[in-house]
């Protein structure tokens, strides 16, 4: 059973129940075991019921359904997509509502609001209108300063804002009209009238690239370098030497190698691999030991745990730890004697683990290979280390095709590379998609974090007579199969395909591969991924659907992700420890607010990244204005069409109304506009030839036209 049905079965026998109920009565309506994972899960999900206001709890950990004179009032968080506002509510029934511009009542895109819902037919989507305004998500705006004859005006750089901020002149502190500023909303009562804002910073030129970049720092309020008190901390301690250390498994001789992007600073994983006498491989995944040097509560990690993870703009990154760490002590260097935690895994001839071994350990890389370099030797067999290098691809083969077999999911993604010169200007753009050098080390990581993860649950049961130890796992839910089997359906029209139910994880794998040699191939894929669930870090575990693991935690990436961070100490503590209930109490409460903590820090420097590269294709095409290009139609809306260009891989809009030869309706369910006389398609994935005709760097948009 999906987390979303849990929600709705503990809500309807709370419902029903005409007395209130403690957790041992619920897990017996719902034939829960209080010995399994679904009974932390359960504890897990009352939890969240309670937070959201539709329980609460009673003294005697009894809970009811939270008494309430008006169930047609929600609470929940309003969003912006593509100019249409709706609502994402608390309540599991009704989770989204449609808000139409005019019932916006002032709420910005993120607010927590208040919201009525408006009498609909049975079987209409859900309707409304916000009534309160419960909180602000964010009160700072960056955007460009510009004159009317009359007023100054904030004009957002942000989409997602539908107005522009009025900036009285005294408020403008020195911005004149083209500056790229950062502001501050003073107030927004009456949604007739614009809402008011100060200048808080002026950043600079809008357009220029350098105050471009800079405006996505602030936009996103990302920081910006660290506090003294930090990098004193972080200047402490120095590299191990080269020598033996007590409790730790000493690997300096044996070979060890990292494998990791050419430009890559921070090597947190390295690999080894022996061939055993019963044919079985020794596989060893070894890990910085990040943990040895941040301590729990120092100020390294209160601002490692207040980041959350490293951001990786197109032009800098803005790592989880200070540089003396990440790109020194703990980056495993070659031929540097380093701190690390092995996992040791023996895999048989069909990818399956027969046993491991955590060890804390030191070992000694042999070599530094970059991808392109692992891949020239697997293409070839020539190279350093080759047969070392051929025997993981082996082994990385196996591991995948059992992974794909057991229900986890081929996708196949791009990442993007940009060069830029002296002046940020970009001058290149490099598509990263998945090689035979990816997979190697992808594979090795997977299987280690899930070796790890199921490690715990063996902890468990050495040291708890019921229940799972604390714990931080990367899950990811089961997808709506509504909104899967709408997809299915719209694949159904590039392809023949026959499937009537919502379909399996291996039912999706064979489409995938039914499209891989087509240019449907990337469509396919993209539709498919905006079906799925959102993968967040949570410390009850409900499995990983898209990877097709029970049981998956985050432990190879310690120097750019917290969660591993904690993985490591949790492992070192349960280890070495028998920690009573009081700090077992402590861990649970951590595990569970860092996996929220962590799923907003990982949301917001998603979104960071992909305004990034939104702004470097806009500055890109700033200056191929009026050149024209072959690409994909990659977006479908009931404004115009999004085409992906060929080459340069920007995305622009070309808006209906340049469609002049027809009027063209929306086809929602296909993702299509139809011509009502012609009949003429144009559909998701299909091909167009376009040209330039305006890109706003401000706003990181860029406007195409029809070419016949």
């Amino acid at each position: 059973m999906t987390r979303e049905k849990y929600f709705i079965k503990v809500s309807e026998i709370l419902k029903s129940s005409d007395k209130p109920l403690n957790l041992n009565e619920i897990s017996k309506a719902l034939k829960i075991k209080s010995d399994s994972p679904d009974y932390e899960l359960l504890k897990d999900i009352l939890t969240d019921l309670t937070e959201k206001q539709i329980i609460e709890r009673l003294p005697r950990r009894k809970y009811r359904i939270k008494p309430s004179n008006d169930f047609s009032s929600f609470k929940g968080i309003f969003r912006i997509y593509h100019s249409k506002g709706f609502v994402e509510t608390e309540n599991p029934k009704i989770p989204k509502i449609s808000i139409k511009e005019r019932y916006y009542n002032t709420a910005l895109d993120g607010d927590t609001v208040l919201v009525q819902l408006h009498a609909e037919k049975k079987g209409k989507k859900p309707k409304g209108e916000i009534t309160e305004i419960v909180s602000r998500k964010r009160t700072i705006i960056v955007g460009t300063i510009e004159f009317n004859g009359y007023f100054h005006f904030l004009v957002p750089d942000d989409l997602s804002y539908y107005v522009d901020f009025l900036i009285p002149e005294a408020k403008l502190k020195g911005a004149k009209p083209g500056d790229k500023v950062k502001a501050r909303l003073i107030q927004w009562e009456d949604q007739q009238h614009n809402p008011t804002a100060e200048v808080v910073e002026n950043l600079g030129k809008a357009g220029v690239p350098v105050v471009e970049y800079d405006s996505i720092i602030k936009e996103f309020d990302l920081p910006q370098g660290f506090e003294d008190e930090v990098i004193v901390e972080a200047k402490q301690f120095k590299a191990p030497s080269n020598r033996k250390v007590k409790d730790r498994l000493d690997l300096r001789n044996e070979i060890v190698i990292t494998i990791d992007p050419y430009d890559a600073k921070d090597f947190d994983d390295a690999l080894s691999l022996k061939i055993l006498e019963n044919g079985n491989y020794y596989l060893g995944v070894h890990i910085a030991d990040v943990s040895h040097y941040v301590a729990e509560g120092s100020a390294l990690d209160i601002e490692a745990r207040n980041r959350g993870n490293s951001i990786y703009l197109v032009d800098r990154v803005i790592p989880m730890l200070p540089e003396e760490l990440s790109n020194e002590i703990c980056s495993l260097k070659p031929d540097e004697p380093r701190f690390t935690f092995s996992c040791f895994m023996e895999i048989d001839v069909t990818g399956y683990v027969l046993n491991y071994d955590i060890k804390k350990s030191l070992i000694k890389s042999k070599r530094r290979f970059n991808y392109d370099e692992v891949l020239q030797i697997i293409e070839t067999g020539e190279g350093d280390f080759s047969d070392l290098i051929l025997e993981l691809y082996k082994v990385s083969a196996i591991l995948r095709e059992r992974r794909f077999k057991e229900g986890g999911i081929n996708f196949e993604t791009r990442e993007y590379k940009f060069v830029l010169d002296e002046n940020k200007y970009p001058i290149d753009v490099k598509v990263r998609e998945t090689t035979k050098s990816t997979s190697l080390v992808e594979e090795c990581m997977l299987i280690a974090n899930k070796t790890v993860a199921s490690h715990f649950t063996v902890m468990s049961t050495k040291l708890l007579r019921t229940g799972n130890l604390p714990c931080l796992y990367r899950v990811h839910e089961s997808p709506d199969p509504k909104k899967i089997l709408e997809v299915i359906e719209f694949i159904k029209t590039l392809g023949s395909i026959s499937l009537k139910k919502a379909p399996t994880s291996k039912d999706i794998n064979k489409i995938i591969a039914k499209f891989h040699d087509s240019v449907e191939k990337p469509i396919v894929n993209q539709v498919l991924i905006r079906a799925m669930s959102k993968a967040v870090y949570s410390h009850s575990n409900i499995g990983h659907y898209g990877l097709g693991f029970k049981e998956y935690v985050h432990f190879t990436s310690p120097i750019r992700r917290y969660p591993d961070l904690i993985i490591h100490r949790l492992l070192h503590e349960f280890t070495t420890t028998n920690p009573d209930n009081s700090r077992i109490n402590f861990l649970r409460i951590m595990t569970r607010d860092s996996g929220k903590h962590c799923s907003d820090t990982e949301r917001v420097a998603m979104e960071a990244e992909r305004a990034s590269i939104k702004l470097t294709h806009t500055v890109m095409t700033s200056r191929l204005i009026g050149d024209e290009f072959e690409g994909t139609i990659s977006g479908v809306t009931g404004f115009g069409l999004f085409v992906l260009l060929d080459n340069i891989y920007a995305e622009g809009l070309l808006h209906i109304r340049d469609l002049k030869d027809d009027y063209y309706i929306f086809d929602e369910t296909n993702y299509r506009l139809v011509g009502r006389r012609t009949k003429k398609i144009y559909g998701f994935g299909s091909r167009i030839k376009v040209r330039i005709i305006k890109v706003n760097i401000d706003k990181r948009t860029i406007d195409l036209a029809f070419v016949k």
